[in-house]
């Protein structure tokens, strides 16, 4: 059991520049992913900017907030056919 633990440790000398680079990789294509889907949102172009240059500077701190906001017009978007439609004064 002991070796198993320390197999899979967090040690210096297991943190290669290959894993460092697997890292750096899958963390831009996480912020790929979040920059396709800002402008995908429907903000308009000041609101898009802003939100992909806070994602850019600040990196995770700025995409959990950002996750909210997209997963808010997620459902408010897809939930709307349980909404009565609105009646037209005539």
């Amino acid at each position: 059991m002991k070796d198993i633990l320390q197999r899979f440790s967090v040690d210096s000398a297991k943190l290669t520049g290959q894993i460092y680079s697997i890292a750096v990789l899958l963390y831009l294509i996480m912020l790929g992913c979040v920059i396709w889907s800002i402008n995908q949102q429907p903000f308009d172009r000041k609101r898009r900017s802003l939100w992909t240059m806070l994602v850019i500077m600040f990196g995770p701190f700025a995409i959990l907030p950002y996750l909210a906001i997209a997963w808010k017009n997620a459902a408010t978007g897809s939930l709307s056919f349980w909404r009565k439609p609105k009646r037209v004064q005539r």
